[in-house]
């Protein structure tokens, strides 16, 4: 559009000369003088525009996978000089969208700082980082751009976004088995009563409390002393090409949201929640932010930021990051796993963990469902970890691909 504007102006001119000279109309050269001289004023203006002018970018301290978010740039204009017709242009990484495809132009005025928020769109979890961002200046006429390219280096944190895992059971056996899993999970499991309560939807149905409840007419459960004491553990697999499936449809995608969901519910529940995840090259001290059991929201938020970061890139094997930490975990710790490729090895460490009277649970994402090449080669290998699995105590459910990218698993019975 430029290059017409330009080509437009100069072919003005020149029709002008060429007039001029065939009329001898004096006057014409004073006008395509005139319309060459605008355009020259026009470039000043434009060249100066971007003098004497500082930016900065402001990046949004908490973003969230799938939620729109700004990027503020300030504009610090020491001069008392107005500035006109200025835009910014930022080329951001993947999963990291524009809401509008096209900058939009300001001003900014003599001696004061202007904001410009520029809204994207976080598409997926993950860190990405950002390096620099041009601001361009367009001349009162529009015919000419000036590009200043400015350095900032930055780094955008998006968090996966738990889901909503409400008390309710779900309708049919395999998804009332994950809820009575988690409810317990997140109760507590002692054997010294501390009362009777009300049923919530989601309690296990063994702490029934009949007789309450044939002489009220109304559902009662056993409350137990431990029911805001209990210490949950998350074990992620992070081990090198257990990722399957493309985009935010992958396994490791499914399994990061699983956890960040299962962490929401239970610090909101006021369990003390620990992750379990191995130290990558790129972020080593990932692990270090998570060695300790803790509550509250700037704990959840700990966790989300290395959930954020988790990629599988590590040499550790679930089932020896799990037995690394077994001598770390009070008696009594509910563990919950989540693998894409359980191997036999995770059986022997998770059985350390059944014997103690821990609630154990593994969560398969099948990489079936996500486009796994080699099923067939692997798929009765994982059928007989997942028997054994069952045969030391540990309860086990699938998580699979789906539409709505639904995080709650099914109860199997290999």
């Amino acid at each position: 559009m430029q290059f017409i504007k330009r080509l437009t102006l100069w072919f003005g001119a020149a029709c002008l000369l060429l007039v001029a000279n065939a009329v001898s109309a004096p006057h014409l050269y004073f006008m395509a003088g005139l319309l060459l001289a605008l355009a020259g004023i026009s470039y000043a203006l434009g060249w100066l525009a971007l003098r004497g002018l500082e930016f900065t970018r402001e990046l949004p301290p908490i973003t969230w996978e799938g939620e729109t978010g700004n990027i503020t740039y300030a504009i610090h204009n020491r001069s008392p000089l107005f500035r006109f017709f200025l835009m910014i242009r930022e080329p951001f990484p993947a999963w990291v969208e524009l809401v509008e495809p096209e900058p939009r132009l300001f001003n900014v005025e003599g001696r004061s700082t202007t904001r410009v928020q520029i809204p994207v769109h976080f598409l997926k979890r993950g860190v990405y980082r950002v390096n620099s961002f041009d601001v361009t200046a367009l001349d009162p006429l529009g015919v000419f751009a000036f590009t200043r390219r400015i350095p900032c280096d930055g780094e955008i944190v998006v968090y996966p976004m738990p889901q909503t895992m409400g008390q309710m059971p779900l309708i049919g056996r395999d998804r009332n088995g994950w809820q009575e899993f988690s409810a317990t999970a997140l109760r507590g499991n002692s054997v010294d009563p501390d009362g009777v309560r009300g049923y919530v939807p989601g309690d296990p149905l063994r702490h029934i409390h009949w007789r309450q409840t044939a002489r009220t007419g109304q559902l009662s459960v056993i409350e137990f002393e431990e029911a805001q004491a209990v210490n949950l553990v998350i074990a992620i697999d992070l081990f090198r090409g257990t990722e399957y499936g493309q985009g935010l449809d992958t396994t490791l995608e499914y399994g990061v949201l699983l956890a960040a969901t299962i962490v929401q519910q239970a610090i909101q529940q006021g369990a003390g929640v620990r992750l379990l995840v191995p130290a990558l090259d790129e972020s080593p001290g990932l692990q270090a932010l998570t060695d300790t059991f803790g509550r509250g929201q700037e704990h959840l938020y700990r966790i989300l930021d290395v959930l954020a970061r988790a990629e599988a890139k590590s040499t550790v094997h679930l089932s020896d990051l799990i037995m690394g930490s077994v001598w770390s975990l009070p008696i009594g710790t509910t563990l919950i796993a989540i693998s894409s490729q359980p191997e036999p090895a995770l059986v022997e460490a998770l059985s350390r963990f059944t014997v103690s009277g821990g609630e154990v649970a593994l969560v398969y994402v099948d990489p079936d469902s996500f486009g796994r090449p080699d099923h067939k080669a692997r798929g009765s290998r994982t059928e007989g970890v997942m028997a054994d699995l069952l045969a030391v105590g540990v309860q086990t459910f699938q998580l699979r691909k789906n539409p709505y990218r639904d995080v709650m698993p099914e109860m199997t019975y290999v």
